[in-house]
């Protein structure tokens, strides 16, 4: 079984493409402070998947939500998905038999520390099976604010020996849709790019 995770904040004009492209997953939605009546159109789309809700009365983050997510994952083969994102039909077809000992995402990108190539997946849709990311313990939740997240896991998985491998899936992301309507998504962008950065260094000197 595949279990995908999706923090979610509001947004429920989102929900129909989004149920329309999780069917036969079992479907996690961590709640992460939306308001009433967003919280009640997303309620009542995961008991229609038959999936699993888990409300904060607050935004807890990205990073939290989704260890959230994970600890309650039951699937072999987890997804970390947003919610803002289109699929063709049948996308979820072969994901189970991915190979341990990767994570795998449809978006490669390289970014550059002091001239070292540091390669990342897109965390908008990061695959890999459940005990290979409880094995280098989720998401680090002291991340302030939104992004780099995925930098910083991606960079700890190929530190525990993970590989980090691009595949082709028909599935699309509407960048920034949501994040962009987050109050303070980006003001600590910049700063947790440092972070990422000192992380590098520090880990390469040993």
């Amino acid at each position: 079984m595949i279990t995908i995770i999706t923090p979610w904040l509001n947004h429920p004009e989102l929900i129909p493409g989004y149920e329309s492209v999780v069917q036969g997953a079992q479907v996690i939605i961590i709640d992460n402070g939306s308001d009433e009546a967003s919280a009640k159109a997303i309620h009542e789309m995961v008991e229609r998947l038959h999936g699993v809700y888990i409300r904060n009365a607050a935004n807890q983050g990205y990073a939290a939500a989704n260890n959230q997510g994970l600890e309650a994952a039951t699937g072999e083969v987890t997804i970390f998905l947003n919610n803002d994102i289109t699929a063709s039909p049948g996308w979820l077809i072969g994901i189970p038999e991915l190979p341990h000992g990767a994570l795998y995402g449809t978006s490669f990108i390289i970014r550059y520390v002091d001239g070292v190539c540091i390669p990342y997946l897109e965390g908008w849709c990061l695959i890999g099976h459940t005990s290979d990311f409880r094995k280098i313990g989720g998401w680090a939740q002291d991340w302030d604010g939104l992004y780099w997240e995925d930098n910083e896991l991606c960079w700890r998985a190929t530190r525990a020996g993970l590989s980090l491998r691009p595949i082709g899936i028909p599935i699309q992301h509407m960048n920034n849709y949501t994040s962009k309507d987050t109050p303070g998504a980006y003001d600590r962008s910049d700063a947790n790019r440092e972070r990422f950065y000192e992380i590098v260094r520090r880990d390469r000197a040993f």
